[in-house]
């Protein structure tokens, strides 16, 4: 099992792609909530796309529930991989 499919949460599994896209922790974060302002944000190799908001219920007792609302990113990048080149396409939810 790689270590992509052990991240629980999106946050995460944004942490994984930083590290494995050779940035400092928080980079591609920062992306998705510059992504917010403009729709996208690019830096080097990696493009972040606003998909826009999520919302749904969440059970918290019996009788009452919150809404939670998430937003959408889809991050664009490419990795080496046995010396081709791969483009990868990955969507996280988000809650900002």
């Amino acid at each position: 099992m790689s270590r992509a499919r052990k991240a629980r949460t999106s946050i995460a599994y944004i942490e994984f792609l930083d590290g494995k896209l050779g940035y400092p922790k928080g980079t591609i974060f920062n992306l998705c909530v510059s992504a917010m302002k403009s729709k996208i944000a690019t830096k080097d190799k990696v493009k972040v796309t606003y998909r826009g908001e999520n919302t749904r219920q969440k059970r918290i007792d019996a009788h009452k529930s919150i809404k939670l609302r998430k937003s959408i990113f889809l991050i664009e990048f490419s990795v080496i991989k046995d010396g081709q080149k791969h483009e990868r396409a990955d969507q996280v939810h988000l809650e900002l």
